[in-house]
């Protein structure tokens, strides 16, 4: 008959050679990853994959080339905002984000791109009650 001594203790005995198995392993195979043994591979900027630029170690360089993207989303949030105020037409509209598209031509081609399309989608009609066909989208970024 097994008594509640010898269950525990063979439970216990059990369980420390569980733990002592568990140990054994992240030590050697766990060790290796949380040591650092990993190579780091360097990592390009995503503003210099975003503006195409060269390579640089410039770290001050990636607030730089930020700068741009939200000055524009800015300014065509004010100027949406104030077109909507004022009643401004579809065409109005257009040139003027034409405009300010042209004040910032690094964002063209972008991976940004496409968000301020979506961002001025958005905007123009929560704000102008305009709708813009996706013709009129892209003609945005012609020149």
């Amino acid at each position: 008959m097994i008594t509640w001594t010898t269950y525990l203790l063979w439970l216990g005995l059990l369980l420390v050679i569980y733990y002592a198995v568990v140990h054994l392993f992240f030590r050697v195979k766990g060790g290796s990853i949380l040591k650092g043994n990993r190579q780091a591979k360097e990592k390009k900027a995503a503003d210099s994959v975003l503006f195409k630029e060269p390579d640089s170690d410039g770290g001050d360089q990636n607030a730089a080339t930020m700068a741009p993207v939200h000055s524009l989303v800015d300014e065509l949030q004010a100027f949406v905002a104030q077109a909507g105020k004022e009643g401004m037409e579809k065409t109005e509209l257009l040139v003027g984000i034409k405009m300010l598209l042209k004040k910032y031509p690094r964002t063209k081609g972008s991976i940004y791109q496409n968000g301020i399309t979506n961002l001025v989608e958005v905007i123009a009609e929560s704000q102008c009650g305009i709708q813009l066909s996706a013709d009129e989208l892209s003609a945005m970024w012609d020149e």
